[in-house]
């Protein structure tokens, strides 16, 4: 037998390394000492020759390539609350994940098209909800608050002369039985200071104490004289909701409900008055458009910031974590309610946030970071989150090295959960967690940072909802 070559096995071993080159990719920045990145190692197929040597690549799901068996794959945007799900199956409704196009998956809120349930779905379904006929038609039995027509549902059917719903009362300008107060009701309502049925005190046939007209000083039963600073023309000391306009009131109708005109503080209702009433979605006092609250009072943006301050991972548990945001923007004077862009074991970013429509912009500079949820979790921002909820401007800065660069978050691009126990959920300052770069606008503003020392003070990343 001839001596067997010394030369193949090197050859073998020369491709091996050639192939082993590219059996790992890089899923986000590292920097010394916050551990490396994340590596997807790709399985290889063997050649059959005995030698245990691989000489092809085989296919696997991650690799962002679409291989037989697979319905998906976006590569590093995987993740079981993505478009396409760790095992490269697409995601769709009824599998328990709420996908980016789905309002829920599951639960007793949730429709069998993943969409919430809602007045006028035709199910009666929700705990407040008494009906449902399956539209928001206030003319027929069922009101489109999804409770039974009838005084006291804040909507004026046949035979009602008023209906506020909750604020009916027979003390206030539409009474128990749904009419309108007037004097000579037997009721004092407002702007009366007194009912002529009513023995004591004497009352005049205009609900004004017979008193009133002439004397000079307080009778019982007066609130005030006329002529004193406040008093109204029955005795009474002014209030809004009265019918008698006083000095600091713009407005008075004689009730406190909002939507009419005049507001419950008797202020005038107008878009930009920065007074949010029954029909506007927001107000905030401006005509300014992409700042949150359009010049028609419609919702046209959202908020989202890092924080200026700073929590070693021991944040405790979620609702802790979401007040950390929410005193953020309190103390900056911003509006509206904040969670954190933050994984909890179970409970990623992708199943518990609202899923805007509109824009996310930064306070201060309104400048767009993704134009709605898809572009939030697309996997590449159109602005880095890099500003607080002041507007402050953070300094650049893209090493994992300094935690001034860092906000935690333990969460993929696509608002799905990293694996593992990320700072023994998020109880303790020991031990790791993922953190996302602030300035970077790719997969590393979520991503970028791999086994931060949970000892660590970092930011948190706050997005309105």
């Amino acid at each position: 037998m001839p001596p067997r070559s010394r030369r193949a096995p090197t050859r073998r071993l020369a491709a091996l390394a050639i192939v082993c080159a590219a059996c790992f990719a890089d899923l986000g920045p590292s920097d010394a000492g916050t551990g490396s990145p994340t590596a997807v190692p790709e399985p290889t197929t063997t050649t059959g020759d005995g030698t245990g040597l691989t000489t092809e690549v085989g296919p696997v799901c991650g690799d962002d390539v679409v291989q037989p068996g697979e319905q998906c794959d976006a590569g590093p945007l995987n993740g079981d609350w993505a478009a396409c799900k760790s095992d490269c199956t697409l995601a769709s409704c009824g599998d328990g994940l709420r996908g980016p196009t789905e309002e829920c998956d599951g639960g007793d809120d949730c429709l069998a098209d993943c969409t919430l349930a809602r007045c006028g779905d035709g199910l009666v379904n929700r705990d407040d909800e008494e009906c449902d006929d399956g539209n928001l038609d206030d003319t027929d039995a069922c009101a489109h608050t999804c409770r039974p027509v009838g005084c006291g549902d804040g909507v004026v059917q046949d035979g009602e002369a008023c209906d506020h719903g909750p604020l009916n009362a027979d003390t206030a300008a539409c009474t128990l039985a749904c009419a309108a107060a007037v004097c000579g009701d037997g009721l004092v309502g407002p702007g009366e200071a007194c009912e002529p049925s009513i023995a004591e005190p004497p009352c005049a046939d205009d609900c004004s104490l017979l008193s009133c007209a002439a004397n000079t000083e307080p009778d019982p039963g007066e609130e005030c004289q006329v002529a004193d600073a406040g008093c109204t023309g029955l005795c009474t000391l002014a209030e809004c909701g009265d019918g008698w306009l006083a000095e600091g009131e713009a407005c008075d109708d004689g009730n406190l409900v909002g939507g009419d005109g005049c507001a419950w503080n008797c202020r005038l209702e107008d878009c930009g008055d920065g007074l949010q009433v029954p029909g506007e979605a927001c107000d905030d006092g401006n005509d300014v458009a992409g700042d949150g609250c359009s010049p028609t009072c419609e919702r046209d943006a959202y908020f989202v910031f890092v924080t200026a301050e700073t929590t070693s991972g021991a944040l405790g548990n979620l609702a802790a974590a979401d007040n950390f945001c929410q005193d953020s923007a309190l103390a900056a004077e911003l509006p509206g309610t904040y969670r954190a862009w933050l994984s909890f074991p179970g409970d990623p970013p992708a199943a518990r946030l609202t899923r805007a429509s509109v824009p996310y912009v930064l306070p201060g500079s309104l400048e767009i970071v993704a134009a709605d949820w898809l572009a939030l979790v697309s996997g590449s921002l159109a602005h880095a989150i890099d500003r607080t909820a002041a507007g402050a401007k953070l300094m650049p800065g893209f090493v994992c090295s300094d935690p001034a660069n860092l906000a935690w978050t333990h969460t993929r691009a696509t608002g799905s959960p990293f694996a593992g126990d990320p700072c023994s959920g998020w109880l303790a300052g020991s031990g790791t967690a993922v953190a996302g770069l602030v300035h970077a606008t790719n997969l590393g503003w979520t991503e970028g940072c791999a086994d931060v020392d949970c000892a660590q003070k970092l930011r948190l990343y706050c997005i309105e909802q």
